[in-house]
């Protein structure tokens, strides 16, 4: 159970390390003018990959952005369902359950009949004494 904790953990760190990668936006500031946006254009393009010339994700790098962020779901249910299995277990203290359709112990049944039994007969005690 722990390494698959570890495991997802692993995971969380890299699509963080990924995504660190990508271009910060600076916050706005109250009260100061906006500064211009300055461009320098150093000559083509060589990135290899791009489909577009936006500098956005490239194709592959969305493919695993999306199959980590799948495999860390999947972690986390399986770490869930772990967990509330063996939360069950603890519960149960030890005692196994019983099947539907099978029968009770004898002994649980005689000391129900046998408190039906004194209860009855209490009863018509109560009755007689009226």
């Amino acid at each position: 159970m722990r390494a698959r904790v570890g495991w997802s953990i692993a995971v969380l760190a890299l699509m963080l390390a990924l995504a660190g990668t990508a271009s910060a936006q600076q916050a706005p500031t109250l009260g100061a003018p906006p500064t211009p946006n300055v461009t320098v254009n150093s000559g083509p393009s060589t990135s290899l990959g791009s489909t577009t010339g936006n500098g956005g994700l490239k194709t592959w790098q969305e493919a695993l952005i999306f199959a980590a962020g799948i495999i860390l779901i999947t972690g986390i249910a399986i770490a869930i369902l772990a967990d509330s299995r063996e939360r069950a277990a603890r519960l149960s203290h030890g005692r196994p359950a019983t099947e539907p359709g099978t029968a009770p112990h004898r002994h649980k049944q005689r000391s129900k009949q046998q408190a039906r039994a004194k209860a009855k007969q209490q009863r018509a005690a109560r009755r007689r004494n009226r």
